[in-house]
């Protein structure tokens, strides 16, 4: 099998609205979010990270207006990535799209307010648009559509893993030929009392928590993550398709390796062997530059990074995590892991975990500030909700 790599991308995230802000705020270490009162059951604070603009050009459109807004956010990365891979008529070409979500767009008002009107009887009152609501994979189709794209259409859902794995996935069609080109994307967007509530019985958001002290990767005095929103999107071709082309080349993309802790549905592996298992196969026995990890603020996730440093290069390798400056989007973290690994390669930084104190992770080597150095592999962690692990090996295109 030949190399797959990378000739495009593109980002919608809190306080980002293109790769260029992302590699700004990446770069000087910008936290992205903010604290609001009207989300938690007694008024306390939360964290979140959120678009509030950034998507005016589908308002002025008809066609759009009724779009999730998690769907215009995708339709937004995967402009851009399109425009930096420079293609044109995907209709003439054998195309892929594959995007990870974990919530879809149960977030809608609508579609809240329509489960609402079936329990009360108020059947006129459900859209039409509900049913698509409803079909995450409508998410993907819709991007397809507005894409220019009428191949193959996947939707990959497995937590806050989705899109890595679609990432993988794209990867075994890539590798059989069936397609030339993959746009691979993650996008969710889900910031309201649902969730908040819902995850809060989980005690997985902080509550409570000011920005010195909530949603903290790498720090034992963190209660939780932060909850954002955000879209990414990466163009994928195998290495002949894309010097056809005389295209520019981003990056390569090793391997996606993933599994499952297989627990019982209402627990969790706090041992982390199989996230163990999964970066232990991706990385073949060697020194990744550092670890682009899922550490997000809760303490039983992020123990098992610590775990896997300690494992497999007894705390030798630099550890990261963007969602110290930009929370967890749910199933969009995992590409824009590999997004802001790739930048780090191309511009030679590792971004830094911003806030922390190391509090309780003080043997790890965990980078804080900004370190400018020649980047030339990465490996990414990703873990999601019901147990599945993603791990990720980036390296620089030769």
């Amino acid at each position: 099998m030949g190399k797959i790599v990378v000739t495009g991308y593109g980002i919608k995230a809190p306080k980002i609205s293109n790769v260029q802000q992302f590699l700004y705020n990446l770069e000087n270490g910008i936290n992205c979010l903010e604290t609001v009162t009207n989300l938690s059951p007694h008024g306390e604070e939360t964290i979140v990270g959120k678009i509030n603009e950034n998507l005016q050009e589908f308002e002025s459109d008809s066609r759009y207006k009724r779009f999730p807004k998690v769907t215009l956010m995708g339709m937004a990365a995967g402009k851009e990535a399109i425009n930096q891979a420079a293609l044109t008529n995907l209709k003439d070409k054998k195309v892929g799209v594959f995007f990870g979500t974990s919530l879809g767009s149960i977030g809608e008002k609508d579609f809240q307010k329509s489960i609402l009107n079936v329990h009360q009887s108020n059947y006129r009152d459900i859209p039409i648009t509900f049913s698509h609501f409803a079909n995450y994979h409508s998410i993907t189709s819709a991007i397809a559509y507005y894409l220019g794209s009428k191949g193959i259409a996947k939707t990959i859902t497995t937590g806050c893993t989705s899109s890595l794995e679609a990432i993988q996935d794209a990867i075994a069609y890539l590798n059989c030929g069936i397609i030339d080109i993959a746009i691979v994307g993650g996008t969710d967007s889900l910031i309201d009392k649902m969730a908040t509530y819902g995850f809060a019985k989980t005690k997985s958001i902080a509550l409570n928590q000011s920005l010195h002290e909530g949603a903290v990767p790498f720090s034992q005095d963190s209660m939780g993550l932060a909850v954002s929103e955000a879209a990414g999107v990466i163009i994928l071709e195998r290495e002949e398709h894309a010097l056809k082309r005389s295209s520019t080349i981003l990056g390569e993309i090793e391997n996606v390796i993933s599994n499952n802790d297989g627990v019982y549905l209402y627990s969790i592996d706090e041992t982390g062997e199989q996230m163990v298992n999964a970066l232990k196969e991706v990385i073949k026995g060697r020194k990744p530059d550092y670890v682009n990890s899922q550490a997000m603020g809760v303490n039983v996730n992020d123990r098992i990074e610590k775990h896997c440093s300690k494992e497999l290069f007894n705390h030798s390798v630099p550890y990261t995590s963007i969602k110290s400056m930009i929370g967890n989007p749910y199933g969009a973290i995992g590409i824009l892991q590999v997004i802001s690994a790739l930048l780090s390669i191309q511009h030679g930084f590792i971004p830094p975990t911003i806030r922390t104190n190391k509090k309780g992770y003080e043997e790890m080597n965990i980078v804080t500030e900004t370190w400018f150095q020649e980047i030339n592999e990465v490996a990414v962690t990703n873990h999601g909700h019901g147990g599945n692990n993603a791990c990720a090996y980036i390296r620089r295109y030769k």
